[in-house]
Parts: structure tokens; sequence; C-alpha cells
């Protein structure tokens, strides 16, 4: 008879955390009621701790719908799009997902496809201990996928316990690269976030600085005011360059062919003609366009001021992108209304409404507090 009682407990509670959370509510206190007459059901007991941590997280808006599915793909997709944190809910998030605290585990033993799952875990409270080879795994993923390094993923280095072991480890493998000339834009950006985790300056990094602005610099330079001195001033600091630079000459020469200053050319180059020729060809026939087109993606989203990198990325349509900024932004500052009404725009642009109608109704929360005097207006 008991073990009857216990089964009927059982699929009692485990109905219990299907409902909504008005529901999840209500049937709280009726749960420890019951764990008070079965003090000893081990079942009972961890049933609750779930119920509890489903409890928890489902206090977060943004959580709240995964949270009540149960649905792991769902909770780890609204988690990286989370502008809050809470570093009190990492035990409850494994709770209700063991196979997140199973993938943290993996990770942190060398499974490094399992970053996905686990890169935003960092709002919830996770401090990871990232595995050795894990800054070499990520500069050679990096240079095939730009987009890897999100807002997500610094976060999660910057918050790590061995965030300086992993910033020296980056440079060096980076290092190891500076003779790939057609990598440095991608070199460049993985340098920056060394330096975001552990503050430190490189000479590499300065380098690699000055080779992208050298290059954004003449890939905006019309020919037709490119003059002999400009040619003289380039040529002096490509030569100061510490580095491969076969793709500036080769930009610096085409300029000079196109300007009309092909002798001032060929004399810098040594009246080599047949060198120049290679050059050139080189420079019109590589996918060079594609590191001028990446060097200037990273240059502007690491460099130009917040709202400046919100507009340019709007201005071109890449909503999506500006979307992340905003994200970013807002978790530094949730109350920033005009920010939330740009990225309620920027949702309305890319259909989806949904979010578009939840941050114009926190703007309006916001509007009325700030009307109230409960917060402080922005400047």
């Amino acid at each position: 008879m008991k073990s009857f009682l216990l089964i009927v407990l059982l699929l009692f509670v485990l109905n219990i955390l299907a409902q909504s959370l008005e529901e999840l509510e209500k049937n709280w206190d009726e749960l420890l009621q019951r764990i008070l007459r079965e003090p000893e059901s081990d079942q009972l007991i961890e049933l609750g701790k779930k119920l509890s941590a489903k409890r928890r997280l489902a206090q977060l808006e943004s959580l709240r719908d995964s949270v009540l599915e149960e649905k792991l793909d769902k909770f780890v997709r609204d988690l990286s799009e989370m502008s809050e944190t809470r570093e009190d809910l990492l035990d409850e998030c494994f709770v209700l997902f063991p196979k997140l605290k199973e993938d943290v585990a993996n990770f942190e033993h060398g499974d490094f496809l399992k970053l996905n799952s686990v890169s935003a875990l960092w709002k919830l409270g996770y401090r990871a201990i990232l595995p050795q080879g894990f800054a070499e795994w990520l500069v050679q993923r990096f240079l095939s996928d730009p987009f890897l390094v999100d807002w997500n993923l610094v976060f999660l280095l910057k918050n790590s316990l061995n965030k300086n072991d992993v910033a020296r480890q980056i440079r060096q493998e980076c290092e190891k690269l500076k003779d790939k000339e057609e990598s440095y834009s991608a070199l460049y950006r993985l340098m920056v976030l060394a330096k975001q985790l552990d503050g430190l300056d490189s000479q590499f990094e300065n380098e690699l600085s000055r080779y992208i602005e050298l290059m954004t610099a003449l890939e905006r330079l019309p020919a037709e005011r490119f003059s002999e001195e400009e040619f003289e001033k380039f040529s002096r600091a490509i030569d100061a360059l510490n580095l491969k630079k076969d793709n500036l000459k080769a930009i610096l020469s085409h300029l000079a062919e196109r300007s009309g200053i092909q002798d001032a050319v060929m004399r810098e180059l040594g009246n080599d003609r047949s060198n120049l020729q290679r050059v050139v060809a080189r420079w019109k026939f590589r996918v060079d366009l594609m590191i001028l087109v990446v060097s200037a993606f990273f240059v502007t989203l690491f460099l130009l001021p917040r709202k400046l990198k919100i507009s340019f990325f709007a201005f071109f349509k890449a909503y999506r992108i500006a979307i992340w900024l905003c994200q970013k932004e807002l978790s530094k500052d949730p109350t920033d209304i005009r920010l939330r009404t740009q990225l309620a725009m920027f949702y309305e642009r890319i259909g989806e409404n949904e979010k578009a109608f939840q941050q114009y109704k926190i703007v309006r929360d916001l509007s009325r507090m700030v009307k109230k005097d409960r917060i402080l207006p922005r400047a």
C-alpha cells in the first residue's frame, strides 16, 4: 500500500513539474507538506529539488518558457540571448538540466565542441577552468570562423579561473602564425581578446594594429588624390613594420599605378619590373578583398564607440549584429530606454515581432518608472 501511495505521489509531482508558473507557485506548499509526510522518500526529495530549481529559474522571464517546458536546446538558446545575469542559479540549472553538467565536465576535459552549450553559463555563475589546448583550438577555429568569438565567449573567458594562462597561450599561438599575412586581421582580434583577459600589451599586437591601420587607410584613399609624397610616406610606414607586408605593398603599388606615378613605384621597388608585376597580379587575383572586409569589420566592431557601432551595422542592414551589440550594452545598463527602443526596432526589421513587443513593453514600464522618479533618467 505504501509503495502504491509513493507511485501516486511521484506521478503527482511529475505533473506539477509540467504546469505553468502560476500552478508551480500554487503547488509548491503542497509539495513541501507531502515531503514532510514522507520524509524518508529519497525519490520525493529529489523531485522536490527539481521543482525548487524549476521554480527559481522560472523567475527569469527570458528563460521561463524553456524552463517550464524543460527543453534543453531552447534553454541554451535563450540563455545565450539573455542580457541579465544571476550568479546564484548554476546549481539549479544543473539540477533541472543534468546534461549541461555533463557538457561542462566534458568541455573542461578537452571536448571543445561543447563550447556552444556552456559558453553562456557564466551568466548563472559558471567559472570555467579552461583545459590545456583550448587556446590552440580557439586560434585555429577562429581563423576559419571569425564569428566564433561572440560576447558570451568573451565573458566566459573573462570569468574563467585561469584566464591569464589562456591569454598567454593565445599570444603564443598567434605569434606562431606571424608569417601568415592573410590571417593578420583575425590574429589582431585574438590579440585584442588576450589583452581583454589579462590587460597586457604586446609588441605583436601593436605591429598588427599598425598593419591594419595602414591597410584601412590605403583602401580608403582615392587614386586621384594619391601623390608621390603620400606614396613615400606610406612606403616608409610599411618598411617600418616587422611583419610580412606583401599585400600592403601590392595595394600601394596598385594605387601608384592607377594614380599615374608608376615611375615612383618602380624606383621604390628597385626597378624590379617582374617582381612588381607578380605582386600586382597576386593582389588582383587573390582574395585579399576578403581581408579588407574582415579587417574593416573588426576595426569597426572593437574600436568605434557604442553608438557608432550600432548605427554602422544598422545602416548596412546588419540588424542581427546591431541586436547583439544592443544586448551586450544592455547587460551593463538594462534601464537604457533609448537603447531598448532601438533594439525593438531592429527586432521588427528582422520579423521577430514578439521580441520587439517585449522590448516595447519594457520601454513602456521603464518610462513610467522614470516619470515616477523610481529610477534616475539617463543623462
